[in-house]
């Protein structure tokens, strides 16, 4: 399947604007969590208020024709219409994306099946082994918008660095053991099967407890979104 993207501007009777774009944002929000619908972005004209604008992005056309084909006889797509300036008929531009900042690549089709503790652990090649193992899966895994690796912590020890991003936000799970984690200045203590989300621009680092700490991290895949702070641990 092909991803496909649609820019739409509509332009509303004078004095409209406001109205339009309400109306547009409630379609957008019927449109959250329907098949294929990566993109749906409402945006207003910064010199013309009555100029709104959809940007569109689908995981294939198909997907599109069929959230089109459901969105025909709604009264939301019925009283859009009928706010726009008949002088000023809507421009439409189709396309495939191709790609740019902050833009995520299509995901596969298909699956993959692996067993983490089959790749290698990389801790081990950055002289870390002391500290732990680290297994990084996503490229083995095929994935293309998000981000996992595996984290094991031994008995009493601590990361060797703590490190934040600047957009994504992680999810951390304990699979077994128990320790805490310091985010920022905080210290939070954590058990078995224990969920920790961790939002953008906030430092964190692992710390084990006796039984040691496995951790599983999940995020979205962005390259170049990560800082290590070395040194971080200060008590």
């Amino acid at each position: 399947m092909t991803t496909v993207s649609r820019h739409v501007q509509f332009t509303a009777r004078p004095g409209s604007g406001e109205e339009l774009a309400r109306l547009l944002l409630e379609v957008a929000d019927q449109l959250r969590g329907t098949a294929g619908c990566d993109q749906y972005v409402i945006s207003r004209g910064s010199e013309d208020p009555d100029v709104i604008c959809v940007d569109e992005r689908w995981s294939s056309a198909g997907d599109l024709e069929r959230a089109s084909a459901g969105l025909q006889d709604d009264p939301q797509v019925a009283a859009v219409l009928a706010l726009l300036d008949p002088g000023r008929p809507v421009a439409r531009i189709d396309g495939v994306p191709l790609g740019g900042v902050g833009d995520l690549p299509p995901a596969r089709d298909g699956i993959t099946h692996l067993n983490l503790l089959d790749l290698p652990d990389k801790a081990a090649g950055f002289g870390l082994g002391h500290v732990g193992e680290a297994r990084f899966v996503t490229a083995d895994l095929g994935l293309e918008r998000t981000g996992v690796s595996l984290h094991h912590v031994r008995p009493g020890a601590r990361q060797a660095f703590g490190h934040r991003h600047g957009e994504a936000e992680e999810l951390y799970v304990v699979l077994s053991g128990g320790g805490r984690a310091r985010v920022d200045d905080e210290f939070v203590d954590l058990a078995p099967h224990d969920a920790l989300r961790v939002g953008p621009r906030t430092v964190r680092a692992f710390e084990a407890g006796p039984e040691g700490l496995e951790l599983l991290a999940v995020g979205p895949r962005r390259p170049g979104d990560g800082e290590m702070l070395h040194g971080w641990w200060n008590d």
